[in-house]
Parts: C-alpha cells; structure tokens; sequence
C-alpha cells in the first residue's frame, strides 16, 4: 500500500534510458496492497458519479464514461462549500454531499416524470450486437491494463515519489486537506505562501478532494494516492473515446482502436511525468465525454426532455472547471468542430441550440461561482510563465504526423494507422468533425512550439504556452482518426474474404453474399479480432516499452527526493515537535517534508514566486543569523528551531541558497540529525554556552552537504 518502508527502497536507477528502438518491457512491483488502493479509487471515481448519472438517466458506455466527471463535479463543488459553511472535509462529508444530489436529481425527476408524463425517449443509434460491446469492453480492458503496466513499469513501485515540479503541490495539497479539513479553494496555498499580507494563491481542488478520500479510507502514502490515480488516467481517456464514438453510432472497431490507440501514444504520458500535469491530465481524459453530454442535451426535442440532459451536461462543465480551468477552455474547443459539422448540415437548429448552450452555462457558472472569480483573480499569473520556442514549423508539424514529439524516433504504426483513416476519411461519417479538432490543437502546438511572437505567446497563454499539453490535447482525436484505419482495414479485409469465399462457390461478384447473417456476424468479430491483434503485435504491445522509458525520465532514487532523503525526513518527524515549520532550502528535496511527514518547511514548494518577505529574507541571509537582528526576527516570527538541508536538487543547474551556505560547523547551529543525504540542524539563540556542535548532540560525523548540486 506504499508503505514508508516502500518509498525508502525506490529503485537505484538515477538516469533514464536511452531512447532507442530497442526496449525490454519492465514488470512493475505490484503487490495486493497496491491493488486495494487502485480498486479504492476506481470505486471512488466510478460509484458515486455512476449514481448520480444513472438517477440522472444515463446507460451503458455514456454513464460509466462520464461518473469520473460527475464525481469530480460534485467534489469540487461541495469542498469549497463545505468550507464555507465549517464543515470538515472527511469521507463521510464527501459521501453526505452525494447523498444530497443523488436525492434531489432523482426528486427532481420523479416530479417532472408525475408532473408531465414519462419523457420522451433517449437517442436512438445503431445497435452494438452483444459480441461487439463484449470485444470494446475488453479492448477496453486491456487499455486499461497497459496503461497501468506503462506506468508502474517507469515507477517501479506504486509508492514512488514524482520528481518533478507540480508533484509536490498536489502531495502537499492533499495533505493539507486531510490534516485541516480544509476544502476551500485558496487553502492548499497556506503551504507554501502563508505568511501575512501575502496574497492568497487559488487553485481548483477537485482533483485533490478526491485525493484526500481517498488517503484517508486506505491510510496509504501521499505518493501512493497520486499515483493509484496517475495509473487510471490513460485507461480513462480509452474509456471517454469509446463512449464517444458509440454516442455518435461510430462501428465497434473503431471505438475499440481508439481505445487502443491512444494508450500507446507517449504523448499522453508526457503529461505523467513531466510535472506530473495530474489535475490538467484528468481533465484531458474527459474531455471527450463533454461532446457526448452536449450532443445528448442538443437531441432532446422537448423542453420537458432537455432539462435533465441540459443539468447533466451544465455539472459536466463544472467537473472540467473544478479541475483545472484551462481544461474547461480546450473542452468548448474541442466541442465547436461537432457544433459546427452539426448547424451546418441544419442551420435551422442553430438559434435554439446556443440558447440551450449559454443557458447550461450560465447554471454551471452559478455552481462554480467561487472557482470563476478564483480563476479571474489568478489570470494575471498566464504571463508570468512562458516557455521556449526551440522547434521549427515543418519540423512541429512533423511531430504531430508522426507522434514523435519529445523523442528522436517516431510512432510508426500508429502513423501508418492514422494515413488509413486520413485516405478513407469520407467514411468516418457523423465522426468526421474530430479531424478538424485535431487540426485546431495542432495549430496551437505549432505556434507554440515554433513561434516567440507575442501574438503566439497570447493566443497559447491559456495553457501557458506549454506544447506539451497541447500535443496531448491534438493526440487524443487522432486517435479515433487511427481507429477508423483500422476499421477500413477491417472492412478490407472482410471484404476480400467474402470475395474469396464467393469465387471458391462460382458466385458472381453481383449475387448477393453468400453468407447467412451470423456468418457475417462471425466474419466481422473474427477479422475484427485479427486487426486488433495485429496492431498490438506491429506496435510492439502499444509501444509499452517505449512509453515505459519516458516515465523513468522523472522517478526513483532522486534527483530531487532520494530513499536515504525520506528516512531522514521521518526521523526528522520524530525529532521536531509538531506545529513548528522548518527552515529548508525551496530548491532540494525538502519541499516534500509535509506531505510525507506532517511537517510544515518554510519552503513548501520549488515555486518561490510571490512568497513572503521573511522566507525570502532566511534564503538570502540565515547564515548572518548571530548578527542579524533582521533575521533573527524572521526566525522567531516563522516559529523555527530546526535547519533541514537535503544533497538532491530537483534541477540539476541549482544551487544552494545563499543564505543556506556555510553552514557545516557553525558554532550557533547543533547537528541532531544526519545521514549521508539530509542533515537536521538545531538554532542555539544568541547567549547558548556554545561547543563542538557533533559532539555535544552525540551524532557522528558524516560528511558534507554539497553548496551546489554536485
């Protein structure tokens, strides 16, 4: 269950692999422990959104696919509300809150249904055969599982710590609401900007909300939880494209390559371990299930008939915005090609349609009132961030026709996959609208990868003009355009069949098939199963080996957080009384202090933007502290006794800071702690009888902590 013991022997291997053609695929260590924890946020996810969909009135594909958003939803909303009201985020509050929606959803619709007569039916479309929903469930199945494998292969453990950036303010933000109960939305800031007069700092907890129920009911590691639901994220974008295609009455071959496909795309991966983008790459895998909950309010007919589908998608809405609102921005883009190939073909529908979308918008502005003006008062933040333009036109275009971003090899097969759908493109039908989605997304990723002007910088700064999340973005509809190739394949294929078994009986070409339908049926499942199968095989079981590597790129025995760092910082726990913060250095592995320990650092995050004055001050110049009225003055207002440093750096161009140099053999600071990489420093006040620090703590000399990185 990733236990401390589990986070401790974190694999040696410091050094991703090299990225070549040649791979071995990794088995993960996966114990029964492990499969409680992932099984407990299945079920968190899955349950109570699949209540609140099924009194809601959703069936099959559309309401398992979309219970992860409607979970998501409620969470987000109720956490902050909750706060608001001063009640404590638990599991049981959680649970009372879908309580209450489930029972006024399902009130609601038994007084419509009393009121005004049984609705009118859902939308009819083309029937799956039993056969075909039981081949997508398995192909969705297996999605699932890769993703797991590819995950956990890179990790090793489910107890891995990420090393990167955004991890640590999603451990120490869950952390934070377990501790405090706390489910406002500018709360989990407190642990890294909390001094007085400092601004409060906002982001959308849905994410983290659940996360906290979740690590609280199994009693696993922080680490652990992030990572239980890290491994679910690209089964639940198979899951969201199979709904979607079945929404649109796409063949049962294509829903299930997609499926397929997208889990095998490393650019979904990139978002896992760089970063990792936990909260934004959620909202990517459900962002498809946006369309089907739109398409499904826009078909009701009657008024009477919209008004249940018109809440269900206004909560969808929520769901994205509670989780990250730039994910909300990219759903309306990833929306509008499905608008427009609709008004298109009946532009009479237009006019009644966007009122029923402004409408479902403005009821889920309502609910989310407070993550709108959250999301308005940190919008200034866009610029503060921007990344490097470092890639030409032709050669970003490039990436994205062959999936090759990040990488000096491409994804071949999925490539050739995808110039089948492209050449028979006529025959994706009522699907067609996800190419220009597709095209939209790549657009974006060109100019933001091959453009420094300021007008590319404004039009990207929604997603911080990274062009690693808009290469997943653009990834994720071309994945049904490879899965229309792999269906006309199909389609080839049975052709030629009957062909063949049609000359071998001397029938006409003209004649009519030979076949009965269930040697059709047969025909159509077995050659369905022989192309699934063979993209598999071409693609080397989903490229697995190949997105195992990238997910080595950011876990393991540091850089930033190493097994010997974690036994420090639990030793340090039993050393320095609860309440009190440590004085750490923002650029090493210390910032993880609080979501593994309980502890607060001063620095509770690598992010030293816009912190307080006395942090700022103790970075500068703690090592004047004996004199230093200023800093002794910081040190006593921020209540610190104790001095961490840690040898792992999360970057390896970083340095000490300045005011955390110097400090081995200061006659005014006691070793009470020390292990080959962490030491636990002790603050004598001026006037302590001051001699050899080591001796009179009793702990044995160890070596130096590095000023650097080195």
């Amino acid at each position: 269950m990733g236990s401390r013991a589990d986070l401790a022997s974190m694999r040696q291997e410091d050094a991703p692999p090299p990225d070549t053609k040649k791979r071995l695929v990794i088995i993960p260590q996966f114990g029964v422990a492990d499969g409680v924890v992932v099984i407990a946020y299945v079920a968190a996810l899955l349950v109570p959104g699949g209540l609140v969909g099924f009194v809601g009135g959703l069936r099959g594909w559309t309401l398992v696919a979309s219970a992860p958003l409607f979970t998501y939803a409620v969470s987000g909303i109720a956490g902050p509300l909750h706060s608001a009201m001063g009640i404590r985020w638990s599991p049981v509050s959680w649970a009372v809150a879908f309580v209450v929606v489930v029972v006024v959803v399902g009130g609601l619709r038994l007084v419509v249904r009393r009121r005004r007569g049984a609705p009118e039916p859902g939308p009819t479309m083309p029937p799956w055969s039993l056969a075909a929903q039981l081949a997508v469930v398995a192909a969705t199945v297996v999605a699932t599982l890769v993703g797991i494998v590819v995950i956990l292969g890179g990790i090793r453990t489910l107890g891995a710590i990420p090393q990167d950036w955004d991890a640590v303010f999603h451990a120490n933000g869950i952390r934070y609401i377990a501790t405090t109960g706390d489910g406002s939305l500018y709360g989990m800031g407190l642990i890294n900007w909390y001094e007085p007069g400092a601004p409060p700092i906002f982001y959308p907890n849905a994410y983290h909300l659940l996360g906290t129920v979740v690590y609280e009911l199994t009693g696993a590691t922080v680490p652990t939880v992030l990572n239980a639901h890290t491994v679910l994220i690209p089964g639940l974008i198979g899951l969201s494209l199979v709904a979607l295609v079945r929404r649109y009455g796409g063949r049962p071959i294509v829903a299930a390559g997609a499926a397929l496909a997208v889990v095998a795309v490393s650019s979904v991966y990139d978002l896992l371990w760089r970063g990792p983008l936990l909260p934004f790459a959620t909202g990517v895998a459900l962002t498809p299930v946006l369309v089907v909950l739109v398409v499904d309010m826009l078909d009701a007919q009657a008024l009477r008939s919209t008004l249940r589908p018109a809440l269900l998608f206004a909560l969808g809405m929520a769901g994205l915005l509670c989780l990250h609102p730039a994910i909300l921005i990219g759903a309306v883009l990833f929306t509008l090609p499905a608008l427009v190939q609709r008004w298109w073909t009946a532009p009479a529908r237009a006019p009644r349609e966007i009122g029923l979308l402004v409408v479902a918008g403005v009821l889920a502005a309502i609910a989310c009132t407070a993550q709108l003006a959250g999301t308005l008062s940190s919008a200034g933040n866009l610029a503060a961030i921007s990344w490097p333009a470092d890639l030409s036109t032709s050669t970003a275009v490039g990436q994205v026709l062959t999936f090759g971003h990040g990488s000096d090899t491409i994804q071949l097969w999925l490539t050739a996959f995808l110039l089948v759908g492209v050449l028979t493109y006529r025959r994706l039908g009522s699907l067609r609208w996800v190419g220009f989605t597709a095209a939209i997304f790549a657009a974006l990723f060109v100019v933001a990868a091959a453009s420094s002007a300021p007008w590319a910088k404004t039009i990207t700064s929604l997603w911080w003009n990274d062009r690693w999340r808009l290469i997943a973005l653009t990834a994720v509809p071309l994945c049904i355009v490879v899965g229309h190739g792999l269906g006309e394949l199909q389609r080839l294929l049975v052709t030629a069949l009957s062909r063949i078994a049609d000359a071998a009986r001397h029938r006409p070409p003209e004649a009519l098939p030979s076949q009965s339908p269930t040697t059709q049926r047969v025909l159509a499942v077995a050659t369905s199963v022989v192309v699934l199968l063979a993209f598999v095989v071409l693609t080397r079981g989903l490229y697995t080996a190949r997105d195992q590597a990238r997910m080595m790129q950011n876990s393991g025995n540091g850089p930033a957080v190493s097994g010997l760092e974690i036994v420090g910082m639990e030793e340090i726990a039993r050393i320095v009384p609860p309440g009190e913060r440590v004085l750490n250095d923002r650029g090493d592995g210390s910032t993880w202090l609080y979501a593994l320990t309980g502890l607060q650092p001063v620095a509770g995050h690598y992010d030293g933007f816009r912190t307080g004055p006395d942090a700022g001050l103790l970075a500068q110049r703690f090592n004047q502290y004996p004199d230093d009225p200023a800093v002794r003055t910081a040190v006593q207002q921020l209540d610190i006794e104790y001095v961490q440093l840690d040898a792992g750096f999360l970057r390896s161009d970083a340095a000490r800071a300045p005011g955390l140099t110097g400090l081995a053999g200061a006659d005014w600071l006691t070793v009470v702690y020390r292990n080959p990489d962490v030491v636990l420093y002790r603050i004598d006040p001026p006037g302590t009888e001051r001699t050899s620090a080591e001796s009179r703590a009793g702990v044995p000399a160890g070596p130096l902590l590095s000023d650097g990185s080195g």
